[in-house]
């Protein structure tokens, strides 16, 4: 299957060199590592004692202490996505241009695959496409930073589900936790590797 644009080779990219234009990113990494080292930790100690606290208080002696801090592991679940989609509106958006158009939208896929793995170090940088690698590689960043920063949610919501006695679901919980820490991990990877090329290809084909 080719891109939503049928035109010829030309015509798909210069439609894409054309949405590359204006893309930057201004620092979305000393930001995003700013929410993770200061704020992050921070919100999610308070949150957990006062999710703890609140539970003691509402079931008094028949809450124990998987209760209560399972109560407290909900309240920061809740408290991470709350905090990080204020966080990204408000510091992590304004760090990045990524335009609303995927830059590769008019190429086919094969072309897709190919500015892809230029962007992650897997084939060689093509010169003439570089406006759009580098396009493509602001957009992964903004795409990947979202993920990295709304993704510690889910385990938090269901680690509480580990308390339980029943194996199954202990069991249950455990592969969805695995699944969401493999998935942050990936995101953080092509984060990091777009990142690379943008630092490596810097001054050579802006698309600012």
């Amino acid at each position: 299957m080719g891109g939503l644009f049928k035109g010829g080779t030309d015509d798909r990219w210069e439609n894409a060199a054309r949405r590359a234009q204006g893309l930057a990113d201004h620092g979305v990494g000393p930001v995003l590592r700013r929410y993770y080292t200061v704020y992050f930790p921070i919100g999610l100690i308070a949150l957990i004692a006062t999710g703890a606290v609140v539970t003691e208080m509402v079931f008094g002696d028949d809450a124990e202490w998987p209760e209560s801090l399972s109560g407290g592991i909900i309240l920061a679940g809740i408290g991470a996505l709350i905090s990080g989609l204020v966080y990204n509106a408000r510091t992590i958006v304004p760090a990045v241009e990524a335009g609303r158009i995927g830059v590769v939208m008019s190429l086919r896929d094969d072309e897709r695959k190919g500015i892809r793995r230029q962007v992650l170090g897997k084939e060689p940088l093509v010169p003439e496409h570089l406006a759009v690698a580098r396009g493509f590689a602001v957009q992964t960043r903004k795409a990947m930073e979202t993920q990295i920063v709304l993704l510690p949610m889910l385990p938090l919501v269901l680690i509480p589900q580990a308390f339980r006695t029943d194996t199954f679901i202990w069991w249950l919980t455990a592969t969805a936790i695995a699944i969401q820490v493999l998935a942050s991990i990936i995101a953080v990877r092509q984060f990091l590797q777009a990142g690379r090329f943008l630092a490596a290809t810097a001054g050579q084909g802006n698309t600012e």
